[in-house]
């Protein structure tokens, strides 16, 4: 596969989400990471860097719309 970004990290309080979600991209060839929630996300981050982040809006705790404002001001 030419060029397709490898790493992403799915983001999502659902468990069947996260799980659906990795392991579809799995089988099409991605190196697919998830975290339970935004505070997860960002230890998952600092660990490595993914290339793509797909995230659930409305979590508990830290929304994807607050999780997004964090990456861009700190990496």
């Amino acid at each position: 596969m030419p060029n397709i970004p490898t790493n992403i990290l799915i983001v999502d309080d659902e468990p069947s989400i996260r799980t659906s979600l990795s392991h579809a991209l799995t089988e099409i060839g991605y190196s697919a990471r998830s975290a339970e929630d935004g505070f997860t996300a960002l230890q998952e981050i600092r660990m490595k860097m993914p290339e793509i982040v797909v995230s659930d809006l409305n979590m508990p705790g830290m929304s994807g719309f607050e999780l997004l404002s964090v990456i861009r001001r700190r990496f």
